[in-house]
């Protein structure tokens, strides 16, 4: 028998090579394709996905899935559909347009995640991280926790932009169901409550705690930005409740023969308002040093009741003139007198309030008036002769007095002009008059740009981990601060005789408020003195206190004193 062998090759067809994915990238852009990371809710933004196809060829497509997440990994918005040919080589899709407000829930972080699908192939990116902000509106009267206001008008007041309108509403209840009163402006940052309303109930009742906040709307109507929600009561008319804690007067009791001795002073504290008083801290510094035996705590004050403390400084060898300045510590009616100062010379005597003090020359009153005229006026008055100074309805020691205050800024010129005829020559006059406040949110409803004076708010677009205090003399430097925390059009300064003083606190100050006292020239330069207000216990400040403040210009060193000494 013969045998034969059958030789044979079989062929296996495996079909097409398995499909691979690799280097999946996303990224968040604006409309204009640049990348962003911080978006506003009103905006829309552009979705781009990009991944690598590594076979060889594929009939199938490419098919991609947007995923917006919150911080949390919960989905807020899911998208399929985009697809790109299964060829070889980079395969990249978008989504462009779509309105961030079809996801946005509140401000924050969110994350964009794509993933694409290639046959059995599944590739899942990293997420990219964006952060959408609304437009904040950061309120700033009355403070959260105010009580028993006597304002009337009362008005509302905050900053912000970007809202063709705003809409207060002022509430009963925390929830702000069904306010008490809801009105619309026509995009100031200041809203005053109507003193006769027409409803009964938008009457607001003293002693009843009420609820306010502030949405930004846009041209339509929409709501785009929101507050939060701050409270406050009114004053009773039935009661006297007021709250009014003053520094009254402070004054020295020894001598000063030399810089190297301890000094005595006496501040006396009183109490205007309609409600006894406890626990208040009197603090005392000389020269932005803190005395040793201060704060001095006030634990009982009743209503018109004064009382007097007694303090011992020493002054900084390196100053020849030291502010004294003495202040209560409390959130009350009336902040600006919470605080009085005292301006000490190396040879003043005892005073007892000051009537005995060293009596200030008449170049040294007349160089006071010049600085305070500015360079202009100083100028007309070039050619006159200075022979006098009267005042028909003071004393001499009132008239030195007030000269003192014009020097430490507690006073300000209001007016000056030439008095005299042909043969009695030409002599300088001015009116003086104790500082006007200047105290309080200065967002200044009608301000004419050409009168800018100060504004003050709070803000965190400028400085970094500490107080910034600087002086600002030129208009692109200025515009570039004003725009950093302020809303509206640059307010116009005369940079030839005018600068801007930017005090701004620091991050840890939990500062209320900036106030600033007055100037005075050293040897070192034209200092500054300020204190700051702190913010009511358990109630963080919206944000940084800032204060614009524009002042007589100078080519000097600017340096500035903090003179509260609780810090």
């Amino acid at each position: 028998m013969r045998s034969m062998k059958i030789l044979a090759t079989i062929l296996f067809w495996a079909g097409p090579a398995a499909a691979a994915l690799s280097d999946m990238t996303v990224s968040v852009r604006d409309n204009a394709g640049a990348l962003r990371a911080t978006f506003s809710n009103t905006e829309s933004i552009t979705l781009h996905q990009r991944v690598r196809n590594d076979t060889d060829e594929s009939p199938a497509q490419v098919v991609f899935t947007f995923y917006i997440k919150d911080a949390a990994g919960s989905i807020l918005f899911k998208h399929e559909g985009n697809a790109a040919p299964g060829t070889p080589g980079l395969a990249q899709t978008q989504l462009s347009g779509l309105q961030i407000s079809r996801f946005y829930t509140v401000p924050g972080k969110y994350y964009f995640a794509g993933k694409a699908v290639l046959g059995a192939a599944t590739l899942e990116s990293s997420p990219s991280e964006f952060t959408v902000a609304s437009p904040n509106i950061t309120l700033i009267y009355p403070p959260s926790g105010s009580r028993d206001l006597s304002d009337s008008p009362l008005t509302f007041r905050w900053s912000s932009s970007g809202a063709a309108r705003y809409r207060v509403t002022v509430a009963d209840n925390p929830g702000m169901n069904i306010p008490v009163h809801t009105g619309t402006n026509a995009g100031e940052s200041f809203y005053s409550y109507p003193v006769a309303p027409t409803e009964p109930r938008e009457q607001l009742v003293g002693g009843q705690l009420y609820y306010w906040k502030v949405e930004g709307l846009d041209a339509a109507g929409g709501r785009i930005s929101e507050s939060l929600t701050y409270n406050f009561s009114m004053r009773s008319e039935s009661s006297s409740q007021s709250r009014n804690v003053m520094v009254k007067n402070v004054a020295m009791t020894t001598a000063v023969p030399d810089w190297e001795k301890p000094i005595s002073f006496k501040a006396a504290v009183y109490n205007g308002g309609g409600t006894g008083e406890s626990n208040i801290s009197l603090r005392f510094s000389l020269g932005g040093v803190q005395a040793g035996d201060s704060p001095r705590q006030i634990e009982t004050l009743l209503p018109g009741q004064t009382a007097e403390y007694s303090f011992t400084a020493y002054a900084p060898a390196d100053q020849d003139q030291s502010l004294a300045v003495a202040c209560v510590d409390i959130f009350d009616d009336n902040i600006p007198d919470n605080c009085k100062t005292l301006l000490v010379s190396r040879t003043q005597a005892p005073s007892g309030g000051t009537s005995s003090s060293r009596q200030l020359t008449y170049e040294e009153m007349w160089q006071a008036i010049l600085r305070r005229l500015g360079p202009e006026a100083a100028a007309e008055l070039r050619d006159y002769t200075f022979s006098a100074i009267s005042c028909p309805s003071c004393t001499g020691d009132e008239l030195q007095e007030l000269f003192r205050q014009l020097l430490s800024g507690e006073a300000e010129l209001v007016s000056a002009g030439l008095t005299g005829g042909e043969d009695a020559g030409a002599a300088a006059s001015a009116a003086l008059s104790p500082a006007e406040d200047t105290t309080g949110p200065q967002d200044m409803p009608g301000l004419e740009l050409a009168d800018f004076s100060e504004w003050s708010g709070h803000g965190d677009a400028l400085g970094g981990d500490k107080p910034l205090m600087y002086a600002v003399r030129g208009r692109r430097e200025w515009k570039k601060v004003w725009e950093a925390v302020a809303a509206g059009d640059v307010p116009e300064i005369n940079f030839s005789r005018r600068m801007v003083l930017v005090m701004v606190a620091g991050p840890r100050d939990d500062a209320e408020a900036i106030r600033l006292l007055g100037s005075r020239r050293t040897e070192k330069g034209l200092y500054f003195d300020y204190y700051l207000i702190a913010a009511p216990k358990g109630r963080r400040p919206a944000g940084r206190a800032v204060l614009f403040k524009a002042v007589d210009r100078s080519d000097e060193q600017v340096l500035f004193n903090r003179i509260d000494v609780g810090r």
